[in-house]
């Protein structure tokens, strides 16, 4: 037995011995698997980014002003890094916020982002009960991209040609007309023409602008108050008539349009806006990169000569300067939505 010991050592050792490189690259090997696996979810973030396609979310249909926005930034995203990473998806429904839902709850890697807009984080906090969202707890600011005015539009074919004479229109039969409400500042606007005047007039709910300026020009609705960069279109070419903008002078794009202000003296100028933002915990590296480059395009000549002819006013901050520039519009349209009288729904 124990020369059998023996032998069996001497093997054994013998084995190991020529075995001992081979042993040492294995174990190298695993521990560097092992600790590879064991990675917290934050540490991925080190590989290249995007590492697939990254998806900005519009919560408004195709044709709207953020979807037009989101587009011409996109495009220029593309064309400074070189890629065609960067996708656009539109995903309306309740007032932005099914594309705001679904953005809160993505995984925070950088490739899910949300197009926010006063609508989603400034407004319907205050018209909605149960948002499914926070507009600030589920969201890191990334970079603002800017918006135009609104305007006050009616059929082109309306006896009435002025702010004055729209709103004797509408008193002489009380409760016959409807106005449109293609998102949450176009309600704001409405409401608040609506308790300055006294006029009695009906809401209808649209899912985009596009679409409620197409019931405007057949004579389904009598009145919208939309923003200047989906309208501009149909305003230039005499489908609709524009009656006043919603800035506390003239627009320069539409220098024959009073300001509203001309006609209610103290009324609230109301400026769409729209940012993006990504899911809360996105990693401060891809954050930084993102806010950097949108900044660096919707300050462009080329993004700023698409715009500009429609009232488009860039929104130039991003991470901490976003988060305030939020908050300062979340005051703000609580106050126009309690003063205004709406009831949240």
């Amino acid at each position: 037995m124990h020369s059998f010991d023996h032998a069996l050592t001497t093997v054994v050792c013998g084995l190991k011995a020529r075995e001992t490189q081979r042993l040492r690259w294995a174990r190298s090997l695993a521990l560097s698997l092992v600790a590879t696996l064991l990675l917290p979810c934050g540490a991925q973030a080190a590989d290249p980014y995007p590492s697939r396609p990254v998806s900005f979310i519009v919560p408004f249909a195709v044709g709207s002003s953020t979807d037009i926005m989101t587009r011409l930034m996109v495009k220029g995203l593309n064309d400074r890094l070189n890629t065609t990473s960067f996708i656009v998806e539109d995903k309306p429904g309740a007032n932005g916020m099914v594309g705001s839902g679904i953005v809160a709850k993505a995984r925070p890697d950088g490739h899910t982002l949300l197009v926010a807009t006063g609508t989603t984080h400034a407004q319907n906090p205050w018209l909605y009960k149960n948002l499914g969202y926070d507009p600030i707890a589920d969201f890191e600011p990334v970079a603002g991209i800017g918006g135009p005015p609104l305007i006050l539009l009616v059929s082109k074919d309306l006896p009435a040609k002025t702010f004055p004479e729209l709103i004797a229109y509408i008193k002489a039969t009380p409760g016959k007309y409807s106005y449109g409400t293609p998102f949450g500042l176009s309600t704001v606007c409405s409401e608040n023409i609506k308790k300055a005047t006294g006029i009695d007039i009906n809401q209808v709910p649209y899912k985009s602008s596009p679409q409620a300026i197409t019931e405007l020009i057949g004579g389904q609705i009598l009145l919208l108050c939309t923003d200047l960069n989906s309208s501009i279109g149909a305003i230039r070419s005499g489908q609709v008539r524009a009656v006043a903008v919603t800035t506390e002078t003239r627009t320069p794009q539409l220098p024959d349009v009073p300001a509203i202000t001309e006609y209610l003296p103290g009324f609230p100028a109301m400026r769409s806006w729209v940012a993006v933002v990504a899911p809360k915990g996105t990693p401060a590296e891809i954050v930084e990169l993102l806010t950097k480059n949108i900044l660096a395009v919707t300050s462009s000549a080329e993004f700023l000569r698409a715009l500009e002819p429609n009232g488009f006013e860039r929104l130039g901050v991003g991470g901490a300067d976003l988060q305030a520039y939020i908050l300062a519009e979340l005051a703000k349209s609580k106050k126009l939505i309690q003063d205004a009288g709406i009831e949240p729904q």
